[in-house]
């Protein structure tokens, strides 16, 4: 059982759909051309048919004979039985081909549903022992908690999901109790609850100083910022269809209307923005005057995202002051000049910044131990797993 199954708040989902789901319908519906008929549509259509035929979903009956192995009760949980219709019931709802069925094999077959059925005796132990600590799903639970989550949202948050469900025709309220029915929801909810209450926030009470500074040290790689450049760049790039049929008369042209900039930038450096935003093939260049995200030796953006040309890179660096510009520098897309913007050097993020992070690491690290050991011995103590009954043997041959 992954605590982070549990994390977060248990009804956000539920909120975030309103607002995915107004998306969605803004975007209506795009109807998908017929591609033309080609040479032997005949029998790919024949194949089409035969095909939809194999991957219909199997049924209860087809899921049942590939199963055969398993026992009825699959596992007990507190004296409660697990019936074997438990397990097809569900796996009729994920609408699996047969042939998916078939082509897996017997022996993952079983171990697929050992892994199942252990996941459905966790579900059980965990469900008891949420209502035991007085987390019992229920429609009036899930209000609760979603009232409280709306409560906390910033304003325009909660104005928007208000408007997107004014425009599914819905009140808050009537949102509220129509996903309070939701039996799935209900169980996540309750589920949810008694893990931040009983796992995680004890374990983050027991995360000591020491610790956090313990894995702050033992990781501080990742939190170290390399140092970095800004840059603007004008890039000329080469014409493609010139390229195409003469690459040395496209690669000249492109260097004499670099080097033309080039040219007027020595005489007026104060020129750079103006003449990127006329003449640079970037759209930085219209949209910032050229200025780039910073990045790393490397290459790497420091904000993440993507990297830069490696030559591109090597020239920005080598520039010493800020204000100053390269002679045009030929990387894959083109011919560039540079100015520096800016360096920064290589800084680390302080302790105190990233605390709530670490804090955060070490307790579900330590709650999910605990649950563990916690699941472990309700299984121990509670719970029985029935054997699969023997796997079947091909025949001897005479």
């Amino acid at each position: 059982m992954n605590i982070m199954k549990f994390t977060g708040k248990a009804i956000a989902v539920c909120f975030a759909a309103v607002i995915a789901a107004g998306a969605l319908s803004a975007c209506g519906d795009k109807k998908t051309e017929e591609p033309a008929a080609q040479p032997g549509a005949q029998d790919q259509t024949q194949s089409a048919e035969m095909q939809d035929f194999d991957m219909k979903p199997a049924t209860e009956a087809q899921i049942l004979e590939v199963l055969a192995f398993l026992p009825d009760p699959v596992a007990t949980v507190y004296g409660e039985p697990i019936a074997r219709k438990e397990i097809i019931d569900e796996l009729v709802s994920q609408e699996v081909p047969l042939e998916i069925y078939k082509s897996i094999g017997e022996d993952r077959l079983r171990q697929a549903m050992a892994k199942q059925i252990e996941d459905m005796v966790k579900d059980k132990i965990m469900l008891k022992q949420a209502e035991k600590a007085g987390f019992k799903p229920s429609a009036e639970f899930v209000i609760k908690e979603m009232k409280e989550e709306f409560a906390e949202l910033p304003k325009e948050e909660q104005e928007e999901i208000e408007e997107a469900l004014k425009e599914e025709g819905l009140t808050l309220e009537e949102h509220m109790k129509q996903t309070s029915q939701n039996p799935a929801i209900q169980m996540k909810a309750a589920l949810s609850k008694y893990v931040h209450t009983e796992f995680l926030d004890k374990a983050k009470k027991d995360v000591s100083e020491e610790d956090i500074k313990e894995l702050y040290d033992e990781n501080i790689g990742a939190f170290k910022k390399p140092e970095g450049v800004t840059v603007a760049h004008i890039l000329i790039q080469l014409d493609e269809e010139k390229e195409a049929t003469d690459a040395e008369a496209a690669d000249k042209e492109a260097k004499a209307r670099i080097d033309a900039i080039y040219d007027e930038l020595l005489k007026d450096p104060a020129s750079f923005d103006k003449l990127a935003q006329e003449k640079s093939d970037c759209p930085s260049g219209k949209r910032d005057n050229g200025k780039l995200p910073a990045f790393d030796k490397d290459g790497m953006l420091l904000d993440g995202g993507g990297a830069m040309d490696q030559t591109f890179t090597d020239a920005a660096f080598a520039i010493e002051k800020a204000g100053q510009i390269t002679k045009p520098v030929k990387t894959q897309f083109g011919y560039h000049i540079i100015k520096l913007i800016e360096k920064t050097p290589e800084e680390v993020t302080p302790i105190e910044k990233v605390k709530d992070r670490l804090t955060e690491y070490l307790a579900a690290e330590k709650a999910q131990n605990d649950l563990n050991k916690m699941l472990d011995d309700e299984i121990e103590k509670s719970a029985k797993i029935n054997d699969f009954a023997p796997a079947k043997k091909a025949p001897d041959a005479d």
